[in-house]
């Protein structure tokens, strides 16, 4: 009925941190790094690492600190603070790596403006926000909007048979989300 007797799911807990554009995720993900050396950010594209890597000064922006998902080793994520720079659209693809890794908690920073949330409707979202009188460099952190962002995951992963590579969010959209 209220599902008091179900087990809760164990797994890596999420925390979103979502900015109004990618240029204030970019600007307080490169404050973030100059406060802490010991975090290390994970890029799911190769586009998103390299607009991370123009956006920030050469200080922040050293290589070691820079992985792709795809080349993450566990032994890279010890004794680490990780975050990631974006979602992939699959959320069990994101599991998967989060189990490998044995992450207790994964932190994914993310804009409005990104191509996975334009495609439901945040530019309506960003006009409301903006219309609150919401800062760009306000971060949104709450577990509703997790949820919603994992939900819009599965609807996804539930329309896509094949996870056909992609060196950015919007290159693997058009490949992946909208032709099927």
């Amino acid at each position: 009925m209220f599902n008091l007797f179900r087990k809760k799911e164990i797994g890596t807990k999420v925390v979103d941190k979502i900015m109004m554009t990618q240029e204030a995720k970019w600007k307080a993900l490169a404050s973030r790094l100059k406060k802490d050396q010991g975090i290390i950010v994970i890029f799911w594209f190769e586009e998103t690492m390299r607009l991370a890597q123009e956006a920030f000064s050469p200080e922040t922006a050293l290589a070691e600190r820079f992985l792709l998902a795809r080349q993450v080793h566990p032994s890279q994520a010890q004794l680490k603070k990780i975050i990631f720079a974006e979602h992939y659209p699959l959320a069990q693809k994101e599991k998967e790596l989060m189990e490998r890794l044995h992450f207790q908690e994964a932190e994914i920073w993310s804009a409005m403006d990104d191509p996975l949330f334009r495609e439901f409707g945040s530019d309506k979202i960003i006009q409301l926000m903006k219309q609150l009188g919401m800062k760009e460099d306000q971060v949104i952190e709450h577990n509703m909007i997790s949820k919603a962002i994992h939900n819009a995951q599965e609807k996804i992963e539930a329309k896509v048979s094949l996870d056909q590579l992609a060196v950015s969010q919007d290159e693997w959209l058009q490949k992946n989300w909208r032709t099927s």
